[in-house]
């Protein structure tokens, strides 16, 4: 078995404590799940190849976090003096190195297993490895199953032990429990009649936007109601923005010239660059007959260049290996994304992500360690901004106990270190969309910089409702953006799309252009955006008051409405952006 290590430099001076297992050392479970969870099905009669490859990934417990992440919220906060101090990928690793005992423990397990090659990176032990000796590792059995709603095949296991002496030490192992693959938070692709398009397209390069603009959305839409009008945009070379590509989506440079051309002439040439991660693709391909997925990466590339001319890259991160068919077998994308993003020595000032699970599909454990990996890409000041789901409060509420609904959050949107965006429509006076997700987390308890907007709210909310809900959870979303009928170029041709997949990236440009401004100016970007937002920041935003968020289907009137104030259905509202500059800039 061959160990290689990328360790952070505090590790590498450590004395080691080897620690070696007794034989004696019993396994006893460390996860396990109640019952194959929804919409999965056991494949009774499909075969599992026990010398099949497969990845695997451990993650050592990080005994500081909770320091690390008021340190994290300390950076984020504008009145507290370590403001903007943002920390090196060196500093990060340091502060959360777990002790040596912890890597000698785990390495030796590994070693008596003979399980493949192992890369320890950080607090990471990946292993390419096979089902078998997998299986014989983690004392379990791997299974086919499949989602009865997408025919997707995965490979997992409903419970695995550990040595009762590595519990302490060990925080997750993946891919195991987790059955849920990140879904595109995207509700609509709306098929107009062509001519029908090409009027309101006319409408708005002819400046009537206030009729068109209220039908459909474009950059010129965006620019004329978000107040990006009169904004010279700076060039920078230390402000970059990124979006996050997964299912297989893949970005087409050929529409995004297309939609340039109709939309931003000024830009035409302009194009994006692609990062390839876990055997993530860029395959180009615009045959009217091709099977190929390009809908949500086309709408996030095509508005990311509301930003035009920051630089943008599409991180492709990679799905499932190409000898498995439609099989997912070792793929865990949000962990794939963060974690290549931790171990680069440069970084992305703004993030944009468009996709996400219910909280309720997601091992609290990953979500927790995966949320964890979103606050050291805070702690390195990236703005991640995340779609807040298009099921409003939750379409498909779950029942916990029988008579007794709740609402279905989403994840990564409760994650309390990323910036949730919900969606509006109509431009003349912005209303809540009925599909815009918000509410709050099952898993994440409401951060000490919501308490006082949230509190508020919650005095005034419906009682009726309240049990549907935890109240004590993370609230999101914290602010909204555009979300219904958008120009969007997909081989060649313009169709309407609607979605928070469509919000997030519009606002995360609106973000990138701040950070680029600031920079430019010698300061720090935003980095962080929360501590921010739920104080001076929220005045840059104009509150969305008309319209509701969609409820559990089985009870009438359920559901969170846009109200004064902060809501669960759009947050604080959406921005203004000359408005939010000044704001951003008061801070130094």
């Amino acid at each position: 078995m061959k160990f290689s290590a990328f360790l952070p430099a505090v590790l590498l001076a450590t004395t080691h404590v080897h620690a070696y297992l007794k034989p004696e050392d019993e396994s006893q479970v460390f996860e396990q799940l109640d019952g194959i969870p929804t919409p999965w099905i056991l494949k009774e009669n499909e075969h599992v190849d026990p010398n099949q490859p497969f990845k695997l990934r451990i993650h050592l417990r990080n005994l500081n976090m909770e320091s690390f992440q008021q340190k994290v919220l300390d950076i984020s906060t504008p009145s507290h003096p370590s403001y903007g101090k943002h920390m090196s990928r060196e500093e990060v690793n340091r502060y959360l190195a777990p002790p040596s005992q912890s890597f000698d423990s785990v390495q030796q397990w590994l070693r008596n297993h003979e399980v493949g090659d192992v890369t320890i990176q950080n607090d990471w032990f990946i292993l390419e490895s096979t089902i078998g000796r997998v299986e014989k590792l983690l004392d379990t059995s791997y299974r086919v199953y499949e989602n009865t709603e997408t025919g997707q095949l995965t490979l997992r296991t409903l419970s695995y032990n550990l040595p009762i002496s590595l519990h302490p030490y060990i925080d997750i192992v993946a891919p195991t429990i987790k059955f849920s693959i990140p879904s595109v938070h995207r509700s609509t692709l709306v098929d107009w009649p062509l001519e029908n398009i090409e009027t309101n397209k006319a409408e708005i390069l002819n400046g009537n936007f206030a009729a068109a603009c209220n039908r459909t959305i474009t950059l010129d839409c965006l620019k004329d109601l978000y107040n990006l009008r009169n904004f010279s945009v700076p060039s920078s070379a230390n402000n970059k923005f990124a979006l996050a590509g997964f299912l297989e989506e893949y970005a087409q440079h050929n529409d995004l010239q297309n939609f340039l051309e109709a939309y931003v002439p000024t830009a035409s040439g302009a194009d994006f660059s692609t990062v390839l991660v876990n055997g993530g693709l860029n395959t180009q391909q615009n045959t009217v007959n091709t099977p190929l997925n390009m809908g949500e990466a086309n709408l996030d590339m095509q508005y990311a260049f509301l930003a035009y001319p920051v630089p943008t890259t599409y991180i492709s991160t990679g799905g499932r290996p190409p000898e498995t068919s439609n099989m997912e077998v070792d793929n865990e994308p949000y962990l794939e994304f963060l974690t290549y993003l931790l171990n680069s020595p440069e970084t992305y000032q703004t993030i944009s992500i468009s996709y996400g699970d219910s909280e309720w599909s997601v091992p609290r454990s990953y979500a927790r360690t995966v949320c964890d990996l979103f606050s050291q890409l805070s702690a390195r000041g990236v703005s991640v901004l995340v779609s807040s789901g298009d099921s409003g409060s939750g379409s498909n509420c779950s029942e916990t106990l029988p008579n007794s609904l709740r609402y279905t959050p989403a994840f990564p949107a409760s994650c309390p270190f990323v910036t949730s965006v919900g969606a509006t429509y109509q431009v003349e006076s912005e209303i809540a969309v009925p599909f815009s997700g918000g509410g709050f987390s099952d898993y994440f308890p409401r951060p000490a910089y919501q308490d006082h907007t949230v509190t508020a709210y919650l005095e005034t909310a419906n009682p009726a409702f309240k049990n549907f809900y935890n109240i004590s959870g993370r609230a999101y979303p914290d602010v909204s953006a555009q979300g219904v009928n958008f120009h969007v170029f997909i081989r060649g041709s313009i169709v309407l799309e609607s979605g928070t997949s469509a919000s997030a990236p519009v606002m995360a440009a609106m973000v990138s252009l701040l950070n680029g401004d600031l920079i430019q100016r010698g300061m720090s970007p935003l980095g962080f955006l929360n501590p921010w937002l739920y104080s001076d920041g929220k005045m840059g935003f104009t509150d969305i008051v008309s319209g509701k968020g969609s409820g559990c289907p089985q009870v009438e009137g359920s559901g969170f409405p846009a109200v004064e104030g902060w809501d669960p259905v759009t947050g604080f509202g959406t921005p203004d952006f000359m408005r939010m500059r000044e704001i951003a800039s008061d801070i130094y």
